[in-house]
């Protein structure tokens, strides 16, 4: 049965009632732009909460992997320190060089941390080779450059064969001491704000200048430190038979963003500000080393 032209016209009138009463208002659309938006930035916050949570996820891990590569490698070093038994031989040297340490409030506490840095030398031997090991902490690799509160770490390393050590056993120390060929020299680790040691006997006891450990001799020499950093041992100097038995290394080293924006500052009072509200971005690792070749009859027994 066909449809006529007026039951057609009315069909399509129909549909468009129809369609007319499903459509979207204006204020529908409006309302689901809103909500769009709303999810949308939600995501992003999120996002970006999960990227920044990331990246200072990544940069904690380069900065523990450094601190544990650090300490692998310095345990290396110091465990071989050997005695000389040259008079003017240079076993073992420590010394807070002519700088400012660095001091940060700690959260509930009235006294603040110190923060040291020492340059350290010592002797190895391997074969017929003796070897000159230095750490130093400067803002340039020279061993004369400048010494800042936040530096970069270098190793310093040096062979004399034996027939040119022996009656000159001095010369190496001096070289580490004017240390400029980049050949010796190596980067370690950046921003260290500490490179703390302390010396210890074969019974465990702190060697300080009067220490009863160490028996008497000239071929030790220790200065407490009264001025630069109290209570600690300003300097240390060992030659002939003695070498620590044990040395407490301790390194701190600043957060990479941290370490960035300190780099940016103008000048070093803001910096010094800048450094006292990030005590907590600091990770400290420490160690005790225990050295193999020392000669236990330099000390006195424990009484």
């Amino acid at each position: 049965m066909k449809m006529t032209r007026t039951s057609k016209a009315k069909n399509r009138l129909a549909m468009r009632h129809w369609q007319a009463g499903v459509a979207f208002t204006l204020v529908e659309i409006m309302v689901v732009m809103a909500l769009l938006s709303f999810i949308v930035l939600g995501l992003m916050a999120m996002f970006n909460q999960t990227q920044r949570a990331f990246r200072a996820g990544m940069a904690q891990t380069d900065q523990l992997e450094g601190g544990r590569m650090l300490n692998d490698e310095t345990v290396r070093d110091f465990q071989q320190m050997v005695p000389t038994y040259q008079t003017n031989g240079v076993n073992f040297f420590a010394e807070i060089p002519n700088y400012t340490p660095l001091l940060l409030p700690l959260p509930g506490s009235s006294y603040p941390r110190t923060n040291i840095l020492y340059d350290v030398y010592f002797t190895t031997r391997l074969n017929q080779y003796w070897n000159g090991i230095g750490y130093f902490v400067r803002t340039n690799p020279a061993y004369a450059g400048n010494v800042n509160p936040v530096g970069t770490l270098y190793r310093y390393e040096a062979s004399v064969h034996d027939a040119d050590f022996i009656g000159n056993a001095y010369q190496p120390f001096l070289n580490f001491v004017n240390a400029t060929n980049p050949l010796n020299i190596s980067k370690i680790l950046d921003g260290v704000v500490e490179f703390r040691v302390q010396c210890y006997d074969n019974n465990g006891r702190m060697i300080t200048n009067g220490s009863p450990s160490v028996a008497t001799n000239n071929f030790i020499d220790i200065t407490n430190s009264f001025s630069k950093a109290p209570g600690e041992v300003e300097f240390y100097g060992f030659s002939n038979n003695i070498v620590p038995a044990y040395v407490d290394l301790e390194v701190g080293v600043l957060e990479p963003a941290v370490l960035k924006r300190y780099r940016a500052l103008p000048n070093s009072t803001t910096q010094s500000n800048y450094l006292a509200s990030h005590a907590a971005n600091i990770q400290v690792f420490r160690q005790r080393i225990a050295i193999r070749n020392v000669d236990t009859s330099a000390y006195s027994p424990e009484p």
